[in-house]
């Protein structure tokens, strides 16, 4: 058996090399004369540059679709004959929809690590001999909320979004999507499934993600149909009782018609600022401002929740995606939990664990320690505050 799967390991690795040959050599000769962006290009950097460029992709995958008979030489199978079949194997032992998968797969990943492996100024790791102990501060703090020493730790959020999206990557036609699956959270990419090729346009989708629930996808049209003038003389029958509506059709070209999240949770088109970055403050102060809001925070005075405020303005879209779409949380409780930790944080902590540079497998851990203490959307906003302060408080914050 152990014979067998290295024989497949080594099968597939020939394969692969084939195909990247392929791409790197006949496959850009042709482009370059049908994609006018490519001709300037180093010939010997042309696909890794192509690679990293959703919208030179896409340009690609047109004119390989538009003008498939000058890519006949390629697609030969074993016995060099023309395939016309996206499902048959060419002669590099892959078939034209498997290369497809592997070139979309391929640049999705490129783009997951250029939008979410960008790191702050403090990398975490500068530590002067007078640092707290292990016991205190961010070092423990990060251990305790991941649950593993720092060797183990989780995969980065790049990695991540990439295995959980990875087998739902597989048409040319998602390559200009792909901007916007990387505001996905895994937990989001799980929850939507397969469902996220329903979405075949890339505005549709983003209108879906800056919406959530608030969203809905616009009726196709109807043919018009000619009434029946006989048949409406003729007397009605009764009334059948309502059928119950199916089940969406898994895959299908439809947009999903029912909410993917509770629906109590706040909207993200009205706590999100206008390039979908940052939280809008003009939602956030009214809240703050609230009695009941001001008495689960403890009370602040009137400047510490200035101060609070200001640094809650460099929330990160990130932070605000996984509470709101993956925890579920009303504004209301978002707030409060948020507000506490800028209360409690000096302000370059916050901004490493909330701000727009944030890990986002950090706030994974902070959402799976606070379902773990029982809180969740119906959970009373004075229950987070106490949860956030109790937190930061046993590292010494």
């Amino acid at each position: 058996m152990i014979a067998a799967l290295a024989h497949a390991a080594d099968t597939n690795e020939r394969a692969r090399r084939r195909v990247n040959h392929a791409l790197d050599g006949p496959v850009m000769a042709t482009l370059v004369t049908l994609v006018p962006e490519l001709t300037g290009l180093p010939r010997d950097r042309a696909l890794e540059i192509v690679l990293n460029d959703c919208s030179l992709l896409h340009r690609c995958f047109l004119a390989f679709r538009a003008e498939r008979p000058r890519f006949r030489d390629l697609l030969m199978d074993r016995h060099h004959r023309p395939v016309d079949n996206d499902n048959t194997q060419l002669i590099c032992g892959r078939t034209v929809n498997q290369v497809v998968s592997m070139i979309v797969r391929s640049a999705a990943k490129r783009h997951f690590h250029l939008r979410l492996e960008r790191r702050g100024a403090w990398d975490g790791h500068s530590r002067s001999r007078l640092a707290p102990p292990s016991g205190q501060g961010w070092p423990a703090m990060l251990d305790w909320m991941t649950g593993q020493p720092p060797a183990r730790r989780e995969k980065p959020p790049a990695d991540q979004l990439y295995d959980a999206i990875r087998q739902y990557l597989l048409h040319d036609w998602q390559v200009p999507i792909i901007p916007q699956y990387a505001r996905m959270s895994p937990p989001e990419v799980r929850a939507l499934g397969s469902r996220i090729l329903d979405f075949h346009d890339a505005a549709e989708f983003a209108a879906y993600l800056n919406g959530g629930d608030d969203w809905q996808p616009a009726p196709a049209s109807l043919p018009i149909e000619q009434p029946d003038v006989a048949a409406a003389e003729r007397p009605s029958p009764p009334l059948a009782p309502p059928m119950p509506l199916p089940e969406p059709v898994v895959g299908t070209a439809s947009l999903p018609s029912a909410s993917l999240v509770p629906k109590q949770r706040a909207s993200l088109g009205t706590i999100l600022t206008a390039d979908r970055g940052s939280l809008r403050m003009e939602t956030i102060v009214p809240i703050l401002v609230r009695q009941e809001i001001r008495d689960a925070l403890g009370r602040p005075s009137p400047q510490e929740l200035r101060d609070a405020s200001r640094l809650l303005s460099r929330t990160g879209a990130v932070t605000i995606r996984q509470l709101v779409v993956d925890f579920g949380l009303p504004a209301e409780h978002m707030t409060v939990m948020l507000t506490a930790a800028a209360l409690a944080l000096p302000p370059p902590v916050f901004e490493r664990l909330f701000g727009p540079h944030c890990e986002a497998a950090l706030v994974t851990a902070l959402v799976r320690r606070a379902r773990s203490a029982g809180l969740g959307g119906d959970s009373p906003p004075a229950a987070f505050g106490a949860f956030i302060r109790n937190l930061f408080g046993r590292f010494g914050y």
